[in-house]
């Protein structure tokens, strides 16, 4: 995949937050604004061992080139974000 000449808004940036779930084994990636949370993508363990360092760097690649604006984001997160505890994000 070329990136070249991709960036990300640093207000995604730093919405971001990638969050273990060794019960469920898998990881998840989130977004959080206003007290807020959105689920954006997971892969599971298996996934990540079959090939570490490429499917790791594969899976955030996809799911940052595949998110809407900043802006967008905000709009999706007032409506169908969650209220969550930091109890629910072991890494948060």
């Amino acid at each position: 995949m070329d990136l070249q000449g991709f960036s990300v808004d640093q207000r995604v940036a730093a919405g971001l937050h990638m969050v273990e779930k060794p019960d469920k084994k898998k990881k998840e990636i989130w977004f959080k604004s206003n007290g807020k949370y959105l689920f954006l993508s997971s892969i599971t363990e298996e996934k990540l061992h079959s090939q570490p360092l490429y499917m790791f760097q594969h899976w955030l690649e996809e799911t940052v080139i595949n998110l809407p604006p900043y802006e967008k984001l905000v709009e999706i997160i007032e409506v169908e974000g969650s209220e969550c505890s930091n109890e629910s994000f072991n890494n948060d």
